[in-house]
């Protein structure tokens, strides 16, 4: 064999092996990539979280069993009160007078008056908008209103929305608003409540699923109530065209991170399982097919087998015990939570004994995944709802220590907290 032909030989021989490798690297590359899918949601015990106090400053007090409020461009507030009042904050007092036209609620359980926000171009149409339970135990739903303010009445009001489904019993109405930079109005309802209430022969919790079915949803409508054209379900027959995202069970905090252009909300799951979510258009959220809850029974039976399904979105952040998530807001890069009720563990008793709430900073990274966490206490409170300030600080709403059930008590408190 000439020496030509030897090296003809050795090169065919050494392409062949290198293809081989090549061959066995990209296989194994190909089999770590679809053997190792995203790992589910690391869960966070509250408990273990690092914890500091900070000072907080008393605005006004005497609320009773506020739920939501708004700061108007002058610097006054709106606050609403569960039981349906709406009250206004003028130079840091609260006045005593009532605004009236505030159309009439059903104010039971988790229902009342519940949340406000005002039109991005308040200054020129006067524009607020309330969320409230109406109805009545056996058959109520979540309605949108929106009226004109004028001094201290609300003024021209109508209901530009209302839940296709009634339900009957006095939770999960959701009802946090969050403007989105287009224009449009995004808000929330829950799924209707806790077993064993029902909707048609079946749980009503597993209306979520069903995409003709207002319950467990985000909504998403234009500022007169109207649908906005691209919203993920328009034009099919089988889903009613308002809905946004579905799949979750009681959302009661919308926040817009600026930074990133992205919705994110707080939900309330079912005795753990507490969750922040990142909500894109047309996105399943899960619940109850898949979902870190227990049942609320002793034994704490997971409601579902399933902490992750196909085409079904994964949490952000998860916490067990339940650290009841009301409010969420983005500031300074930081997304910051408000928790009502911190207890021990998942038990009933635990649940109905220790009401102290705080908050908790969760920090974002570069690709705004959430990282180191911190829980912050203003004292024995529980924190119904929080908006940014202007600077270093947060506005902060806490409320009676206790589930109230009738007016009177008049221990709720608006504080300015410093971060």
């Amino acid at each position: 064999m000439s020496n030509l032909k030897k090296i003809a030989l050795l090169l065919a021989v050494f392409a062949s092996v290198a293809i081989i490798a090549f061959g066995i690297l990209y296989n194994i590359s190909s089999e770590e990539t679809q053997l190792t899918p995203k790992g589910p949601t690391q869960v966070t015990d509250y408990r273990e979280l690092p914890f500091t106090e900070t000072s907080a400053t008393m605005i006004v007090d005497g609320l009773d069993a506020p739920w939501a409020f708004e700061a108007l461009p002058n610097g006054d507030m709106l606050i609403t009160e569960r039981f349906g009042n709406l009250r206004i904050v003028e130079n840091g007092t609260l006045n005593p007078n009532l605004i009236t036209g505030v159309p009439e609620v059903f104010s039971a359980g988790q229902g009342g008056l519940l949340d406000v926000t005002i039109h991005p171009n308040f200054e020129e149409n006067n524009f607020v908008y309330l969320s409230y339970a109406h109805g009545n135990q056996e058959s109520n739903r979540l309605r949108v209103f929106r009226a004109q303010l004028n001094q201290f009445t609300l003024e021209n009001g109508e209901v530009i929305f209302e839940v296709a489904q009634s339900k009957s019993g006095t939770s999960h109405y959701g009802s946090r608003f969050q403007w989105l930079p287009d224009g449009t109005l995004t808000f929330s309802v829950g799924d209707g409540g806790n077993p064993p209430i029902q909707h048609n022969g079946q749980l009503i919790r597993e209306q979520a699923q069903f995409l003709n079915s207002h319950l467990g949803k985000i909504i998403r409508i234009n500022d007169d109530g109207s649908i906005p054209e691209d919203n993920p379900f328009v034009g099919r027959p089988d889903a009613l065209h308002e809905i946004y995202s579905y799949g979750h069970r009681n959302v009661q905090g919308l926040t817009f991170d600026t930074t990133r252009q992205r919705l994110i909300v707080s939900e309330h799951g079912s005795k753990g399982g507490d969750e922040v979510n990142l909500v894109e258009p047309g996105k399943n959220y899960g619940w109850p097919l898949a979902t870190y809850s227990t049942e609320y029974d002793f034994a704490g039976t997971p409601i579902s087998s399933k902490q992750q399904l196909p085409d079904m979105q994964d949490p952000l952040a998860v916490w067990t015990p339940s650290i009841a998530p009301s409010s969420i807001a983005y500031h300074q890069g930081d997304l910051f939570l408000a928790a009502m009720l911190l207890r021990e563990d998942n038990s009933i008793k635990a649940y109905a004994s220790n009401p102290a709430g705080g908050i908790l900073r969760l920090k974002t990274d570069e690709n705004g995944e959430i990282g180191s966490q911190e829980l912050i206490s203003i004292g024995d409170y529980r924190i119904r709802s929080l908006k940014q300030g202007s600077g270093d600080f947060l506005y902060v709403l806490s409320d009676a220590t206790s589930p109230q059930n009738r007016p009177g008590k008049n221990a709720g408190t608006l504080w300015r907290v410093e971060l």
